[in-house]
């Protein structure tokens, strides 16, 4: 980016590169944590010696389990997403948040597959106390890291700046992805492939640390300390909640219809990204590191699109590309849904095209959703929008992967996975076509709206 281009948009993209490596963090420990962990869970739950559960059971467990990161989003993430917004420290708004979380996630994030090796119900129990902790601490620090691109990129610019952090995310992922090989390599192929991932884990915690160092000494983080404490009307900002958000309301429509778009996207997205180790092993008979490696693919898709489906959101509007996103997103669920009907070792390549394809188009959707949600509520609510955006995601993430788990146990087949998500897209493009605010908001338009705003607060 030239210095012209620079002071017109008014951020560097080096420097929201850099500062996207927060964010870069969480999709290491999810990468990792989404492949393996529901391989181990279902190992654990098929060994708790005396005790014997059925396929439905395990599926179903295995998902409940799965959602439990979405359950505190849920619940926690609005919270500190508006904390955030009050912070006063040395190290700026959110900055703190990712101090405390980062490390203690990668301790946590290292005992997982330590305690899944204690055998029988002791193990289980162990396993699930260091999994609920680990997502709960994740809750704390995820939406205060989203937020930092909204505080650094003009609204105008804000697809262009989301595109930024999704490559830093897309080649993190892959990072995460690829652990596994690159633990093969260095000695560990035996050990991975009978089930021993600590390799892996230890793998993902320091480099999630590594990412901390980085953000903390290479981005100038402005102290805040002196700064008042923004309130309306006498009141804290941080007072105001979904129930009473002072918006008109052909706005609050949109947010809504904003919010159950994202919860089908979120509902399809985490559905799959939660069983798509087992769909790759259970049914189309892969091994977990090739497993890996489609997604690795993927995300090579995300990364190649990444930049461009900013632009297009931009230029082309974030409604249409989001739109043409989840068609293409659909289309992949049909074909892979007909995989297992194939048969042949052409399967894994299919596989290989058709996920790459997916991410691609989902680059599409995920780099648009976030600035249209952050549109709507105006500048001075980002991190509480941010909030709401993750509100949305994670209440289809709670339910999505226990629904998904008991369907696949009741039909007894992994290809249920691809009939959910289908659906679930289906529904999320019928809700943005009834979206009517979000898309690129200019200074003026944006001045507008707090006069709406405070006209209805008055």
């Amino acid at each position: 980016m030239s210095s012209k281009e620079k002071k017109k948009r008014g951020y560097s993209n080096l420097q929201l590169a850099i500062a996207s490596l927060g964010f870069g963090s969480v999709c290491v420990f999810w990468s990792i944590y989404n492949s393996f962990i529901p391989l181990i869970l279902d190992a654990k739950l098929h060994n708790l010696g005396s005790i014997m559960l059925s396929a439905t059971t395990i599926s179903t467990l295995t998902g409940f389990i799965m959602t439990i990161d979405n359950f505190f989003g849920l619940i926690f993430q609005p919270v500190f997403g508006r904390r955030s917004d009050h912070m006063r420290s040395r190290f700026g708004k959110r900055m703190p948040y990712l101090l405390a979380g980062i490390p203690s996630c990668a301790l946590l994030f290292i005992l997982m597959p330590l305690a899944a090796k204690i055998q029988g119900t002791a193990g289980i129990l162990c396993l699930m106390v260091v999994v609920i902790t680990f997502n709960f601490i994740m809750s704390t620090w995820r939406a205060p890291c989203v937020a930092i691109m909204p505080d650094l990129v003009p609204p105008e610019y804000q697809s262009d700046g989301n595109a930024v952090v999704n490559m830093v995310a897309a080649v993190a992922t892959i990072m995460g992805t690829l652990s596994a090989t690159l633990m093969g390599l260095l000695g560990f192929k035996e050990a991975i492939a009978s089930g021993d991932y600590t390799s892996v884990f230890v793998f993902g915690a320091l480099l999630t640390v590594l990412f901390l160092l980085i953000i903390l000494f290479a981005v100038k983080w402005p102290d805040n300390r002196k700064d008042a404490v923004e309130k309306a009307d006498g009141k804290q900002t941080g007072k105001e909640s979904i129930r009473n958000l002072n918006l008109p309301a052909d706005v609050k429509m949109s947010m809504f219809f904003m919010m159950f778009a994202l919860l089908c996207i979120s509902g399809s997205s985490d559905g799959f990204g939660t069983y798509f180790t087992l769909y790759a092993v259970k049914l189309l008979q892969m091994n977990a590191a090739k497993a890996t490696l489609v997604k690795t693919a993927g995300t090579l898709g995300a990364i190649l699109l990444a930049l461009p489906a900013g632009i297009l959101g931009r230029k082309l509007g974030r409604k249409k590309t989001i739109t043409a996103g989840l068609s293409i997103v659909i289309t992949c669920h049909v074909l892979m849904f007909m995989l297992p009907y194939v048969g042949g070792a052409a399967v894994g390549t299919l596989l290989t095209v058709l996920y790459f394809i997916y991410a691609g188009a989902f680059i599409l959707i995920n780099i648009n959703t976030l600035p249209i949600m952050l549109a709507i509520g105006g500048k001075s609510r980002f991190g509480a929008f941010t909030g709401y955006y993750y509100t949305a995601t994670f209440t289809a993430a709670v339910i999505c992967p226990t629904v998904i788990g008991f369907l696949i146990g009741i039909t007894g087949t992994y290809n249920t996975l691809q009939v959910f998500c289908m659906l679930a897209s289906i529904l999320a493009v019928i809700c943005i076509r009834r979206v009517k605010h979000g898309e690129n908001m200019s200074t003026e338009e944006e001045e507008a709206l707090s006069e709406a705003v405070k006209a209805v607060e008055d």
